[in-house]
């Protein structure tokens, strides 16, 4: 209306100026005076012209750039949305029993969940808000009630795609009382997208309460907090670490997928509903969420899928859009890339001895919703385009999944972000990660730092960081966090490397920095924290290592979960270290536990996993469960190799440890054959002058003379 003001007043006075001027003013200043008034008003009415202009084609634009609108196309109050379906919510079962008569409402009753209090005061409060847990856990239905019944005089702003982002959250400026959604908050970070400014911007205008209410997969949130490596070449790393504190500057709240016993006695009050009903009788093996959304259901379809004659084919586009997602790509993928994917999904279950369905009837079974909830497979993008694909979220988590193959590692990095798709592939196929190192597609000073060391080079790790550091140090920019993150990797690989004292004087300086600017609770401090306990473990305070981890893990547990992987990688060390203090049976069902954690968490085919099962093949050699150590090996190689490939270290290792289990169980000329092929790998692939083989040429020289053999 202001703007109106000014272009209705300015097209009066640029024409009536120089009248009013001759009624005022002599004949002598009447024209001149006139004119400059006329000129003055003349461009105020342009420039109000040019800024209703503007504001005229937002609002033409802006009904593209949202999810929900109004009438008008404008944004809606949160008070007048009747289906959060579009936003996020994931659609429920209409019935429980197919033979049922379906139900009308796809939502059934909301259940209190123990985050709600938490949840709804800082809805209250404002600012920006995170709900982190796995998927189909019920984090967005939780943020939405969380709205309704906080802040429904709010309007509603659920842009469409990170791209849209800004032009969105500018549409907010006049708002008094604003809500901005992001369901799965990490389609919204990077380039062009959510940052610590727009965040500052929209949270701390005077006069206005805004909200940022986003959820987040567990996985995706680790991205962040963990000590992950870091992606993307020089021009994308600002982007990662502006992600990064835009998740520092919110509060995290965690809602887990198994229900608590208080959720479960609140679920018993809404049993007249079958879906719900059906829901508790699953409740010690799935969460009531999954259970409405038809998660376990969709698993269900999509296994019995493979059989000959069923939709194999359609089985196998949904296979190649789960890998697509565990692999790193989290934005929809077109059709194309998923049909030239899934041949080899089918080719591996059987070919054409499955009887494999058309494409098109394939397409038709992966989009159909199941009980009037999800679908396999998820269409996305505007109408009128081609369609793009989303495994539904639920199936990604599922433990016992296959490795993704390693043909799709290498057509994604050849298709996708290959920097995002190599750290990925770090914690899955090593080979692919130095594939698409060594092949350049990947530019990035910390992963090729790691490349470096996974093969043993940690002096050539240090040096390629160090030199980055000191080139750092000549640049004028402040680039504080870049230089903090070089130095703690450097002290990573000279702990790595054994030079203990180094490392623990780096970590110790950069402990007392994060102190200084981090808040207590940042993952951040438990990195270095964690890397001390190390330090103090290889200088063999083992009882002051073992304090250190109990404290770690006690507040990683506290704000990352007991699933996030730096939380199991805890729970190993003091394993470990309890272990070496010699209680190895005590370390043997430690480490157990962590095992099952980590194939239900991570999955079996994770790097920190595959280790696990390693330290668990020595626990139960040092209980005397000989046997058992050797075939848990047996069991573990091939797997290392599929993930490692057969010329890494620790498949060596693992070979050899083999050996000497055998040995120590009495089978002594195996033992022998096998420390002879192996050693010989080991001298082809490292040289005769590696460390650890030199080390392992004495152990097997000693089983030798101790056994009288030649």
């Amino acid at each position: 209306m202001r703007a109106w003001t000014v272009l209705a007043t300015g097209a009066f006075m640029s024409l009536g100026g120089a009248l009013l001027a001759s009624q005022w003013l002599s004949a002598q200043w009447a024209a001149p005076v006139g004119g400059t008034v006329g000129a003055l008003f003349a461009v105020i009415t342009g420039w109000a012209k040019q800024w209703l202009d503007r504001q005229w084609e937002a609002r033409q634009q802006l009904p593209r750039s949202i999810v929900l609108r109004n009438r008008a196309g404008r944004f809606p109050h949160v008070r007048d949305v009747t289906d959060p379906v579009p936003i996020g919510v994931h659609r429920a079962v209409t019935s429980a029993d197919p033979t049922q008569a379906p139900r009308t409402d796809d939502l059934p009753a909301y259940i209190f969940r123990e985050i709600d209090a938490q949840l709804g005061a800082a809805v209250r409060r404002g600012g920006m808000v995170v709900v982190v847990g796995e998927s189909a856990a019920g984090k967005s239905r939780a943020a939405f009630e969380a709205l309704r019944t906080q802040a429904g005089d709010h309007v509603l702003a659920t842009p469409s795609s990170r791209e849209v982002l800004p032009e969105v959250a500018a549409r907010l400026s006049d708002t008094r009382r604003a809500v901005l959604w992001l369901d799965d908050l990490e389609r919204f970070l990077g380039p062009g997208g959510l940052t610590p400014a727009l965040v500052t911007d929209l949270t701390k205008r005077g006069g206005q309460k805004m909200v940022l209410l986003a959820t987040m997969r567990a996985s995706e949130y680790e991205r962040f907090t963990s000590r992950a490596l870091l992606t993307g070449d020089d021009a994308d790393r600002p982007m990662w670490w502006e992600s990064r504190e835009v998740l520092r500057a919110a509060e995290i709240i965690h809602l887990n997928r198994l229900w608590s016993a208080v959720e479960l006695a609140q679920a018993e009050r809404f049993g007249d509903d079958p879906r719900i009903a059906r829901a508790l009788q699953q409740a010690g093996a799935f969460g009531i969420a999954e259970t409405l959304t038809a998660g376990p259901v969709l698993v269900r379809d999509w296994q019995a899928a493979w059989a000959a004659g069923a939709r194999p084919r359609g089985a196998a586009l949904v296979a190649a859009a789960v890998d697509c997602r565990r692999a790193g790509v989290d934005k929809p993928v077109s059709r194309r890339l998923l049909e030239d994917l899934h041949t080899h999904y089918l080719d591996a279950r059987g070919g054409h001895a499955l009887r494999p369905e058309v494409i098109e009837d394939a397409w038709a079974w992966a989009v159909q919703p199941v009980h009037g909830a999800s679908s396999l497979l998820i269409p996305s993008g505007p109408s009128g385009q081609d369609p793009h694909y989303l495994a539904f979220d639920y199936l990604i988590d599922q433990p016992t999944l296959d490795p993704v193959p390693t043909e799709t590692w290498h057509r994604l990095l050849a298709h996708a972000d290959a920097a995002r798709v190599a750290q990925a592939a770090y914690w899955r196929v090593r080979t692919a990660f130095h594939a698409a190192i060594d092949s350049g597609a990947v530019d990035n000073v910390f992963l090729r730092a790691s490349a470096l060391a996974d093969h043993g080079g940690y002096s050539e790790a240090i040096r390629l960081l160090t030199e980055t550091l000191q080139a750092l140090d000549e640049q004028p920019s402040p680039q504080d966090e870049w230089r903090t993150s070089l130095r703690h990797q450097i002290a990573f690989y000279q702990l790595r490397a054994g030079q203990i004292d180094q490392a623990e004087t780096t970590f110790q300086g950069l402990l007392v920095e994060a102190e200084q600017s981090v808040s207590p609770g940042t993952e951040s401090l438990n990195v270095i924290r964690h890397n001390l306990a190390n330090c103090a473990q290889g200088r063999g305070d083992l009882p002051g290592a073992l304090a250190l981890f109990q404290r770690i893990l006690s507040d990683r547990e506290r704000h990352l979960g007991s699933d996030a992987m730096n939380t199991l990688a805890t729970r190993l060390s003091i394993a470990n270290i309890i272990g070496k203090m010699g209680n190895p049976a005590r370390a043997l069902r430690l480490t157990q536990a962590v095992v099952a954690d980590e194939e239900r968490a991570l999955g079996r085919d994770h790097t920190n996993t595959l280790d696990t099962r390693h330290r668990l093949a020595h626990w139960l050699a040092e209980t005397g469960a000989l046997t058992a150590a050797e075939e848990q090996l047996l069991a573990l190689v091939p797997d290392l190799t599929r993930a490692l490939g057969a010329e890494h270290t620790t498949v060596l290792e693992a070979r050899f440890d083999i050996a000497r289990y055998r040995g120590r169980n009495g089978n002594t000329a195996a033992a022998l054959h096998e420390f002879q092929e192996v050693l010989a790998d080991w001298e082809r692939l490292r040289g005769a002058n590696d460390t650890g083989l030199q080390h392992a040429r004495r152990e097997a020289e000693d089983f030798r003379t101790r056994n009288n053999l030649e």
